[in-house]
């Protein structure tokens, strides 16, 4: 009987802490360092058994050339590393993955990136979804907001714009308002006048993000991870495996429809018909995104075609003037004779209020200004459309549930989806599966035309 060769024993060293803590080591070649001496690292473990098999796995990796040497940066440290590396996208884009990685870098951003676990990655979902929002800024006594609230306290019987304004000169009063608006701060009883709300702030109590948020900001975080293992840097992306949370629905809750019925639409464009900027609300039930309103030019404008070329975005304070969203966003529409006629009446109003005022027009100006030909900007144009919304007593959508609108409605008539897509600016598989929204009298036109 032949003798089997003994096993080479491992080099697991046993070590025994002063506070009586056993822990278990090995070192190991995990490769060469950039001056071409060996690169010998040192490995700790609480168990032997777990040592044992870590050991078999870094020297057979290390063997097959597949090791990935741990990183000995922080989470906070890759999220700034991967976005600095972010290059050929829009600036509103990577100003999303900013926001959408906010909650990681507050709740775990000094924790190494190579000692990330799933455990870690639910935690960051259960805090999100339980205490993720953050205190309200327009609470900060130092905050502009603050600032302008206190302002408008102390005129109860009300203050113009442009007396706060010209309290606060060079600060985007206009996006403050919005808020305070939004919070229940400030109330707006008649145009371009402000007074405080009738209701006492308090201060609110600890609560959470909505899943749609935690979904966007797993999938920031994950592209982070995933970047590292790509390097061969992270053996795995433990973010991947993280279950993401599914919107809350009861079985007596009524889904909230994204767009509006035929009815509901006109009944908009009709309360609508009076307003100053009539024709960029027809801009906007035509499908037109919001950045391709507050972005188009007189100059392309004319009886024959709208030629979207540009568009107007906010990021954080500021707006910016860029290209389209995507290649397909690059189209010239034949303008129907209603949004036409609506173009041409602002046109010469705007040249009335120019003339007015002593400004020279120009053609090339932006076709949503306000009286002093100052742009709109975004988040007043959407907060004016809920105002508006609820004056005309409408359920509440989004502002881009105007475009939603616009697709199902041309998809119910039986427009072709390419032609459908091509009017928007998008995919034709967008058209189907993002924008469209079945309306109540569709799901009974095809339940009668089943049998006929």
């Amino acid at each position: 009987m032949t003798n089997k060769p003994a096993r080479r024993a491992e080099p697991i060293n046993k070590h025994t802490a002063k506070n009586g803590k056993v822990t278990y080591w090995f070192q190991a070649d995990v490769g060469t360092k950039p001056d071409g001496s060996r690169d010998r690292q040192r490995f700790t473990y609480d168990t032997q058994t777990q040592a044992r098999r870590e050991y078999r796995r870094i020297t057979t990796e290390v063997a097959a050339g597949t090791y990935a040497r741990l990183l000995d940066i922080t989470v906070d440290e890759a999220c700034d590393q991967w976005l600095d590396s972010r290059r050929g996208i829009r600036r509103i884009t990577l100003q999303g993955y900013r926001n959408d990685l906010k909650a990681v870098r507050r709740h775990m951003g000094g924790k190494k990136l190579r000692q990330l676990t799933k455990a870690d990655g639910d935690a960051l979902v259960e805090w999100m979804l339980t205490k993720g929002r953050v205190g309200p800024r327009h609470y900060r006594p130092d905050s502009l907001m603050s600032q302008v609230a206190e302002l408008i306290g102390q005129h109860p019987e009300g203050i113009t714009a442009a007396r706060i304004k010209a309290a606060f000169p060079d600060k985007d009063i206009h996006t403050c308002l919005s808020g305070l608006i939004r919070v229940g701060r400030i109330t707006r009883p008649r145009r371009a006048v402000y007074i405080p709300a009738d209701t006492t702030q308090t201060e609110k109590a600890p609560s959470g993000v909505k899943p749609v948020t935690v979904r966007a900001t797993l999938t920031a975080f994950g592209m982070v991870v995933q970047s590292y293992v790509d390097q061969g840097a992270l053996p795995r992306n433990v973010i991947a495996l993280v279950e993401r949370p599914k919107d809350d629905f009861s079985e007596d809750d009524d889904e909230q429809s994204k767009s509006w019925t035929v009815a509901e639409v006109e009944t908009f464009r009709e309360s609508v018909r009076g307003e100053r900027l009539y024709a960029c609300w027809l801009l906007s039930c035509y499908g037109a995104r919001r950045s391709e309103v507050l972005g188009m030019r007189w100059t392309r404008f004319d009886e024959s075609a709208l030629r979207v070329r540009r568009g107007r975005v906010a990021i954080g304070k500021e707006t910016e003037e860029n290209l389209p969203k995507s290649r397909r966003s690059r189209r010239d529409l034949p303008p129907p004779p209603d949004l036409a006629e609506a173009l041409n009446r602002l046109k010469m109003l705007q040249k009335a209020e120019c003339s007015a005022l002593g400004i020279e027009w120009s053609d090339d100006q932006l076709i949503a200004v306000d009286e002093a030909g100052e742009p709109i900007r975004p988040e007043y144009y959407s907060d004016t459309f809920h105002r508006l919304r609820e004056r005309a007593g409408l359920r509440r959508i989004p502002l881009k549930g105007l475009r939603n609108t616009s697709v199902s409605l041309m998809l119910a008539l039986g427009i072709p989806v390419h032609i459908v897509a091509a009017w928007h600016g998008h995919d034709p598989a967008v058209s189907l599966g993002i924008y469209s929204d079945a309306q109540p009298e569709d799901l009974r036109a095809a339940g009668a035309a089943l049998f006929g």
